[in-house]
């Protein structure tokens, strides 16, 4: 139930005689008070999902990146290479090898 229903509720037990004015400002505080049991979908819960949903993609989406640079990009780069350097035709030397 909505904190307008509530209000509504006992706005309607006021004009009814049912509640004084000042039973009726007493309810109307404690139900508007900062941290007042809020009902279960209050805006400030739907918000708090909202923010651990985006934390929760967030990292997924981190980790699905790692993963790409690790497995696709980084190999594509580190692959051995002939790094004896140009052949020169008829050059017969021997050529040292340095890997780094």
């Amino acid at each position: 139930m909505s904190i307008a229903d509530e209000l509504a509720k006992l706005d309607a037990l006021r004009r009814s005689g049912a509640l004084s004015d000042d039973e009726f400002d007493a309810a109307k505080r404690r139900l508007l008070a900062p941290g007042s049991p809020a009902g279960p979908n209050s805006l400030g819960r739907a918000a708090n999902r909202y923010v651990s949903y985006q934390m929760i993609a967030g990292v997924v989406g981190l980790v699905v990146f790692l993963v790409f640079v690790f497995a696709v990009l980084v190999p594509m780069f580190t692959k051995v290479t002939d790094r004896t350097g140009p052949v020169v035709p008829g050059d017969n030397q021997v050529r040292i090898t340095q890997f780094p």
